[in-house]
């Protein structure tokens, strides 16, 4: 045999070298019949596979048309996984703890915001296509943040028969050099559409309308579907344009036929006539835990009513009237309610010129005439008002903020407060006292050091007076360069 005819020997990788195996059986079966998913029996399926159809799952496509995942898939894993690629930063707990209603949920929310202005009649029938399929059973809330086509609410209360909170905008979000005033806030046809559903949904239960520029009128056309929401809980009008008419008309719904816990009318221009009517209609009440009325211009004439009829009140436990331009004049109205009321536990007055306030001339009353508002004066109206926050028994949180207040006021008001809070949840309170001691010792001894600060300060107030050997000024230096130079 000749040379040419010697080959060399082929070698073999040892196959327990190889990095990459190849598929078992079992595998290549599952991936095959997840590739052809749709077209198998779901009865049949999980009859024949048993529990293999959770493998199965596994290997399904991401991108399934939402009506036939929605029916036939309710693998959590596979929910989890198609949410983690569609959207970033969700939370399932926000949505019932189920990754299903998560997805189904913020899809629904993302094509009803990109929905366009000019939409069709074809772009609002694919949009029901997706709701009315086994989806409109998991969607139970919605958060829709931009809503600029204005389209009819029917597609959303007519097709998701669960729906029980209801977050809306209208607007764009993100326009730019596009801006246009008319593109923002609710139109008199949206409210019309809103309240002619409100009246005949009965799942409704938490309704948020907020930055959508209502003013009395429209206020007007919603109370009149609002009227009939006697299941409503939640209801949030905040940042509008609501004045002392569409207050008086939202205090209705604090009568004892209905059942609101939650309302929100922050950041309105409601004054003291509106703030009258929601204290009278809080008198009666008995289900409200919550009244959020803060950037409102309600002042001391309207707070004034609405604590007097707080007094009679025993279920608000939640109460924010920060930013009303409210003066000392009221607080003699605040300390009977934090006597009377041992319902309300969280209050806050904060942005309120309460200390310090110049009265306007106007605005003069005899009875605080030569009477300094004062920290010490137990007899002054701000000192009851200290000793009755430092005497309840009830109030566990107290925001006094940018209200004028000495420093050691404020401490002294936010230890007892918080200490109170403590107590209540039994959570022992020797660390935080001790906590708070070493804070007050190191800011007592602050004031030493600003002194000689000060006084240094205050003598370099006088012209320097230059000393020999010492570095010239700017000025100086120039002089005798320019000596050197002649």
């Amino acid at each position: 045999m000749t040379a040419s005819s010697h080959k060399p020997p082929i070698r073999f990788t040892a196959i327990e070298k190889v990095k990459i195996k190849p598929r078992g059986l079992v595998e290549i079966c599952l991936r095959r019949v997840a590739a052809n998913f749709l077209k198998y029996d779901q009865a049949t399926l999980i009859k024949t596979l048993g529990k293999q159809v959770e493998d199965i799952y596994q290997f399904l496509d991401l991108d399934m048309p939402i009506p036939e995942a929605a029916t036939r898939v309710n693998d959590e894993a596979y929910w989890k996984r198609r949410t983690a690629k569609e959207f970033r930063n969700c939370q399932n707990e926000k949505h019932g703890m189920s990754w299903k209603q998560t997805y189904l949920e913020m899809e629904l929310e993302k094509s009803l915001e990109q929905l366009p202005v000019d939409h069709t009649v074809q772009d609002i029938e694919a949009l029901k296509a997706k709701i009315q399929s086994a989806a409109r059973l998991y969607i139970y809330q919605l958060r829709i943040r931009q809503f600029r086509s204005h389209a009819d609410l029917s597609v959303l209360f007519e097709s998701l028969p669960a729906l029980t909170a209801l977050t809306l905008t209208f607007g764009d979000r993100h326009l730019g050099m596009d801006y246009e005033r008319a593109m923002f806030g609710m139109k008199i046809a949206d409210a019309q559409a809103l309240a002619r559903h409100l009246r005949i949904s009965q799942t409704l239960a938490s309704l948020s309308l907020p930055c959508n520029l209502i003013d009395d009128e429209l206020c007007k056309v919603l109370i009149s579907g609002l009227s009939y929401a006697h299941m409503l809980t939640y209801l949030d009008v905040s940042h509008n344009k609501i004045g002392d008419r569409g207050a008086r008309r939202i205090a209705s719904l604090l009568d004892p036929n209905y059942c609101l816990q939650h309302l929100d009318l922050s950041d309105n221009q409601i004054h003291a006539n509106g703030c009258m009517h929601i204290g009278a209609h809080l008198a009666e009440n008995t289900t409200l835990e919550f009244l959020n009325l803060r950037l409102n211009r309600m002042e001391d004439n309207g707070v004034s009513h609405l604590f007097q009829d707080l007094c009679v009140n025993k279920n608000l436990h939640t109460l924010n009237i920060s930013a009303n331009d409210l003066t000392q004049r009221c607080l003699s109205y605040l300390s009977s309610v934090l006597v009377e009321n041992k319902s309300l536990t969280r209050l806050d007055i904060s942005a309120n010129p309460l200390f310090g306030a110049e009265v306007r001339k106007e605005d003069e009353d005899p009875a605080y005439d030569n009477k300094e508002l004062s920290c010490t004066d137990p007899e002054s109206p701000f000192g009851i008002f200290v000793q009755c926050i430092m005497n309840s028994d009830s109030i566990i949180k107290l925001d006094m903020r940018n209200c004028n207040l000495p420093a050691e006021i404020l401490q002294k008001i936010d230890i007892a407060v918080k200490t109170r809070d403590l107590q209540k949840r039994d959570i022992p309170i020797e660390a935080y006292i001790r906590k708070e001691e070493e804070k007050v010792e190191v800011e007592a001894t602050e004031p030493v050091d600003l002194e000689g600060e000060g006084a240094v300060a205050a003598e370099g107030e006088e012209e320097p007076v230059p000393v020999e050997g010492g570095e010239p000024e700017e000025g100086e230096e120039e002089v005798e360069e320019e000596k050197e130079e002649t």
